[in-house]
């Protein structure tokens, strides 16, 4: 799938990376042996009463304790997934964009990262490099629009409209899309989101990317 999805009126786009062209192996062993050294980098809600702890390595690429990711060839990559985006938006005018590879998070178990945003660019992109449809959950999307909540007869609205079509969205409280590994999903930075992972003992691992867009 590498088209324009519309989830509550928010442009979501979904492209698979081959991952026979870059060094996919070499990158989850790098990550691998990062999450043995440590399986709890960085506190994501030390007031949560749920726990976050997990394995994430935002603002902490620097620790000489774990191994340093080298994204090179991946990163090229990235950059035509979000060229291919961007043609398939209807645009004004041309504009140039910047991204920035700014985290990989690897967790299993139970574990959980509280619902967020990012607000320091234009939109997101999440990389499924290392996940198992049966033993993991994909990013969660929260609805952002609070009349969903007040809907007198949503539950009858469920019931009614096909909860598999994203249009319908709008009547929901949250949205998963389908994912399997080697996807990247891009989406408006503003759109809320977390991940819940079930209780496996496999490793889920994901690289978040932040995309800023300039007018030419």
């Amino acid at each position: 799938m590498n088209n324009i999805k519309y989830l509550y009126g928010l442009p979501i786009y979904i492209e698979k990376i081959n991952p026979k062209t870059y060094e996919k192996n070499k990158i989850i062993s790098q990550i691998e042996n990062n999450y043995k050294i440590s399986n709890i980098r960085n506190n994501w809600s030390k007031d949560s009463f749920i726990k976050t702890d997990i394995h994430h390595s935002l603002e902490d690429e620097e620790n000489k304790n774990f191994n340093k990711i080298n994204y090179y060839d991946l990163s090229k990559k990235y950059e035509k997934v979000i060229l291919n985006f961007f043609k398939k938006l209807y645009l004004k005018n041309n504009l140039n964009f910047k991204y920035n590879i700014v985290n990989y998070t690897c967790s299993k178990h139970n574990s959980f990262m509280i619902p967020h945003i990012h607000g320091n660019c234009d939109f997101s992109l999440v990389h499924y490099i290392n996940f198992d449809e049966k033993h993991h959950i994909p990013t969660i999307f929260k609805n952002p629009f609070y009349f969903c909540n007040l809907l007198p007869n949503r539950k009858k609205l469920v019931d009614i409209f096909n909860e598999k079509i994203e249009e319908n969205s709008w009547i929901h409280k949250e949205w998963v899309f389908k994912t399997e590994e080697d996807d990247v999903v891009i989406f408006p930075a503003i759109l809320e989101h977390y991940v819940r992972n079930l209780d496996s003992k496999k490793l889920r691992m994901t690289i978040s990317i932040n995309i800023e867009i300039e007018k030419i």
